[in-house]
């Protein structure tokens, strides 16, 4: 009985937490990050299409999920905007 007590011991991941001028400088480094309600405003969507797309892996945007909110980084949503740029045709 005492192995099995023992197995879950040193499991638990160790946590670095960030200080908020270490967080500041990060956001200024590597640039800003935008909430999917931000991201919906600016496209025109609802915050749902967003995370129907996420969900069914079908989003063109890279995002990361930090403690359960989505962030989506301003720099790479402009590079995939531009990336996806399709032609017109004149009739």
């Amino acid at each position: 009985m005492s192995n099995i007590a023992k197995r879950g011991k040193g499991m638990k991941p160790k946590l670095r937490t960030i200080n908020e001028e270490d967080l500041n400088k990060l956001l200024e480094k590597d640039g800003l990050l935008f909430t999917s309600k931000d991201l919906a405003k600016m496209l025109g969507v609802t915050e749902g299409a967003l995370r129907k797309q996420r969900s069914k892996n079908r989003s063109i945007f890279k995002f990361s999920k930090l403690n359960g909110r989505v962030y989506y980084p301003a720099d790479m949503i402009m590079e995939t905007i531009h990336n996806n740029l399709q032609q017109g045709n004149l009739r």
